[in-house]
């Protein structure tokens, strides 16, 4: 396997120094005469020579490269804002680098430090656990953005992602509308503030309706599913559920199904993010639709034009709609 080509080898191929081809490729070009820029132009493309990302990076202790940690790579909403995220980072000269935490602390953990040593310019964390080597890097260094999951308490960094505490509320106020009873939360985990506030604005929605049964899920399909299958074990009441997200809303429909209930007749369910799937899988469903592709612009604003994490606009609140389909 041939060695990919060098700055040595393009500064000879265009018969100029090392330096000079150094400068090119650093934008450095005021000292250049056009010909010999077009001279080393010609002799990279010819080469197929690319600059080293990690060597600039060393050179000037930050990239081009964006770091974004993901929880689940696997949910379709999360894909979607980080397809956004990288599309909009594309307008500033900035590369994306997705990352997948799996909801775990100790590998979380493992890509902020590879995200360090790649000098990333910004480090976005969609769904963040909270972890001593997250704090101290949020208390070294201001390029770190929380997306979804706000920051836990003591960590100062910008947020962006929607009021979820007032989408629960809105979803609790629209079951009161409806005279639903036997209302159900499947939330996610509560150590997540995204999932406690879905779950207390839910709550404060419903106001004085109770009982309300709370069962704690992750948030995929097959928790969904066997949250569901707990629940509908007594299948002699009419529930009204709502679900943490879209793919807990899955799981409980199809353990429905099993059961040969009928939605909305049956059995009530509201979900949450109308991920893309919906229009074409889950048509059925009423869910809360998060503007998934208006993040990656708010995001990439962010890195570009950095501002102090302290400053209240740092934070940015996008709005959220409510969509009413045939499960609820």
């Amino acid at each position: 396997m041939s060695k990919p080509p060098t700055v040595r080898d393009v500064a000879r191929l265009s018969g100029v120094s090392t330096a000079t081809v150094s400068r090119y490729f650093t934008g450095k070009t005021d000292a250049i005469s056009p010909e010999t820029i077009e001279s080393v132009r010609n002799a990279a493309e010819a080469l197929g020579y690319t600059p080293s990302e990690i060597g600039r990076s060393l050179r000037l202790a930050r990239s081009r490269v964006v770091v974004m940690v993901v929880p689940d790579a696997t949910n379709p909403f999360t894909a979607d804002v980080a397809a956004s995220v990288e599309q909009a980072l594309k307008e500033f000269g900035l590369s994306m680098v997705l990352a997948n935490a799996s909801e775990n602390a100790e590998q979380q953990d493992r890509l902020l430090s590879d995200a360090q040593g790649l000098r990333a310019r910004g480090i976005v964390l969609q769904g963040a656990i909270d972890t001593p080597r997250l704090r101290d890097m949020a208390s070294r260094q201001n390029n770190l953005i929380f997306v979804n999951r706000r920051p836990a308490p003591g960590i100062i960094a910008p947020y962006v992602g929607i009021d979820n505490f007032a989408a629960g509320h809105a979803v609790g106020r629209y079951f009161v509308e409806r005279g639903y009873e036997n209302c159900v939360a499947i939330h996610g985990p509560r150590h997540y503030s995204g999932s406690t506030e879905r779950l207390d604005g839910f709550l404060a929605g419903l106001g004085q309706v109770r009982p309300v049964f709370q069962f704690e899920s992750a948030y995929t399909m097959e928790a969904g599913y066997r949250q569901g299958q707990l629940l509908l074990a007594d299948h002699t009441r009419r529930y009204a559920v709502f679900c943490g997200n879209d793919m807990i809303a899955y799981g409980v429909y199809r353990a429905a199904m099993e059961k040969s209930m009928r939605v909305p007749d049956d059995l009530v369910i509201f979900g949450f993010d109308d991920n893309r799937l919906n229009e074409w899988l889950a048509p059925w469903l009423s869910t809360v639709k998060v503007p998934a592709f208006d993040f990656g612009p708010a995001i990439a604003k962010l890195i570009h034009e950095p501002i102090d994490p302290a400053d209240q606009n740092s934070n940015v609140i996008l709005p959220f709609t409510l969509t009413i389909r045939r499960s609820a």
